[in-house]
């Protein structure tokens, strides 16, 4: 029988399994009703985990569709340490040398870390990426290498579980996203308008995407272009990703590449700080080539950091001479002076406001022809006196300067143009030979082919078009006109005056060509710096454009600090560029020749070496005069 003790430890057996058994119950009422949501939600996300299928990062093409950036298949090779158990060190062995990274690292990147998860569970790290932008080729030996890992488990018998961690090691534990590399197929070329890319990791929605972005030129301006939308993939549905869009720029890579050949040989026989030069369509304001000098491989932006800087577009410095074209334009414009009045030049040396202004060689009266011709500084200040002030800084602002041109790249300055209640006594005589002014390149270049195409100002255009990935045109830029700056009439008779300038008489003998006439304007200028000018340190441009009476073709060269022991004037530093990029780029466009050739007095000389832009034709070859001004 029986006794009471026993019956109480019954009672209480009974009691507790009662307990047990309405605690289970309310558990399981807790779990099926209260947290259901929650936890098919979460049951759910485990079996459809999305991955993000990242977008391609569009091109940038030239003109003629070549491709100057592209972005190319890779892989962000990843681990899921969870699946790894013991075998790190194996794992870790085996694909090291396969990722270019020490044994060690991606040691510790397997090892497995517990976390709490935001529903208060233990979770383990399943997602490490090892390394980015690994080549497919690459890709395929790391799954060809984990398929045949040696674990030691050959002929034995293994239970069915371990059999499926093994088959899960070797096929899932590493594993892959996909990714791109931003690659640039011709180096350095145009790398001041391209610019370069940075990656960076991305947080989404559905997951972490690793993207690149744009850090300088049209790779900046035009990111969220380029960049394209990302998608996602989950074990039961996808979403492509939209890719970016196409690029196609006004560039011409084979007129970019002989001006780039060109600025490398006059950069290295002047041990000049820096060279540029552009090319512009002048009708249109295309952009044929902008090119700087010294440059840099995108590929590789850190290699050359002092390379990446666009002067064309950035650098500020006084224009000097070739500023004088905005003044006597306008004076002609205005008819305060025809080309065939004469001015006295004082010989060289002219006092106003009690300070001296000089000219490079002492003239008696010109023309204001031969002022242009010969770049008297004396009988351009002569001629602004004219205009006053308020004339010519109306102009000046006209012609586009002190503001930005609109090119669409990042860093572009704006100039420096003081209002007239900030000039000086000095100051209507000194801004319009280029002092007291400071400009771009790009805005001389575009200010003198305004003058080429009769007195309408263009705005540069550098982008022609957005495209798809079919070629199928998305956006296509306009040409744009900004504004009439002088009359068709004045800058007929300017023209006349820069014909001359490109003569045996004028400063820019060296521009001259066989058979096109060209117009155009030298600039030497000391560095103004702190306060005062550096006379050993000089700013040697010309701008001219061809054929002189039916412009094609407008170009700018500036050098940058040439060695004044070698030359530093810009008739004999920057013109000669100007010839030898002009004839190869309208020697490769097929320009129709304007000039008859002169019969020739000397044995022609065998045109120097290097690529051939179109296969020169026989008018294209040079005398030994011509070929001697390189």
């Amino acid at each position: 029988m029986l006794n009471a003790s026993s019956n109480r430890t019954l009672g209480g057996l009974g009691f507790a399994v009662l307990l047990a058994f309405v605690g289970l119950g309310l558990w399981i009422a807790d779990i099926q009703i209260l947290q259901h949501e929650r936890l098919a939600k979460l049951a759910a996300d485990n079996l459809r985990r999305k991955a993000p299928r990242p977008a391609r990062r569009g091109a940038i093409l030239d003109s003629r569709g070549t491709v100057l950036a592209t972005s190319i298949p890779t892989k962000t090779v990843c681990a899921d340490p969870s699946l790894i158990f013991t075998q790190r060190v194996l794992v870790a062995r085996t694909i090291a040398p396969l990722l270019d990274l020490p044994e060690s690292q991606v040691l510790r990147q397997l090892e497995p870390r517990l976390r709490k998860g935001p529903s208060g569970l233990w979770l383990t790290n399943c997602y490490v990426v090892l390394k980015h932008k690994v080549p497919l080729e690459r890709w395929q030996q790391i799954t060809q290498a984990m398929a045949g890992l040696d674990l030691g488990i050959q002929g034995k018998r293994l239970r069915s579980s371990l059999k499926l961690a093994i088959h899960a090691l070797r096929t899932k534990a590493i594993f892959s996203v996909d990714d791109h590399l931003r690659q640039y197929p011709s180096r350095s070329l145009a790398a001041s308008v391209l610019g370069f890319v940075a990656s960076g990791e991305l947080g989404t929605d559905n997951g972490s995407v690793f993207e690149d972005h744009g850090v300088t030129g049209i790779e900046l301006t035009f990111d969220n272009v380029l960049s394209g939308v990302h998608g996602w993939r989950t074990t039961t549905d996808e979403l492509a990703p939209r890719h970016g869009l196409n690029v196609v720029l006004t560039l011409d890579a084979r007129v970019q590449h002989a001006v780039e050949e060109e600025l490398a040989r006059t950069l290295e026989k002047y041990r000049a700080a820096s060279a540029c030069c552009i090319v512009v369509r002048p009708r249109t304001g295309e952009i044929l080539a902008l090119a700087n000098l010294p440059g840099f491989d995108p590929n590789r932006p850190g290699a050359s950091p002092n390379g990446q800087r666009n002067h064309a577009i950035a650098d500020l410095f006084e224009p000097g001479s070739t500023f004088k074209i905005v003044t006597i334009t306008t004076a002609l414009n205005d008819r305060l002076l025809r080309l065939e009045d004469t001015v006295h030049c004082e010989n060289g040396r002219w006092l106003y406001a009690n300070r001296y202004l000089h000219d490079h060689h002492p003239y008696g009266v010109l023309s204001f022809e031969k002022v242009i011709t010969k770049s008297s500084n004396i009988g351009t200040a002569k001629a602004a006196l004219r205009l006053g002030p308020a004339r010519l800084y109306e102009t000046i602002t006209n012609f586009g300067f002190g503001r930005i041109t609109g090119i669409p790249l990042p860093a572009e300055s704006a100039g420096v143009v003081r209002p007239t209640n900030l000039w000086n006594r000095l100051s209507v005589t000194r801004i319009p030979i280029g002092h007291e002014v400071s400009a771009t390149p790009l805005q001389m270049v575009m200010a003198m082919a305004a003058i080429a195409t009769g007195g309408t100002l263009m705005q540069p255009k550098l982008v022609d078009r957005l495209v798809d990935e079919h070629g199928t045109p998305v956006r296509v830029f306009p040409n744009v006109a900004l504004r009439q700056v002088a009359t068709e009439t004045a800058c007929a008779q300017m023209t006349r005056a820069l014909k001359t300038v490109a003569s045996e008489e004028g400063t820019a003998r060296t521009a001259q060509l066989d058979y096109y006439s060209v117009a155009g304007k030298t600039g030497t200028t000391e560095k103004f710096s702190n306060g005062t000018y550096k006379s050993s340190k000089y700013y040697a441009s010309f701008i001219g454009f061809l054929p002189a009476d039916h412009p094609e073709l407008c170009i700018i060269v500036g050098v940058d600090e040439p060695d004044p022991r070698v030359g530093h004037m810009g008739g004999a530093v920057a013109a000669p560029v100007f010839a030898a990029v002009a004839e190869r780029t309208a020697n490769y466009l097929r320009l129709p020749p304007d000039l008859a050739p002169e019969p020739e007095t000397t044995p022609t000389l065998k045109p120097k070496s290097g690529p051939n832009l179109a296969g020169r034709s026989p008018q294209a070859v040079r005398t030994r005069a011509t070929a001697a001004r390189r």
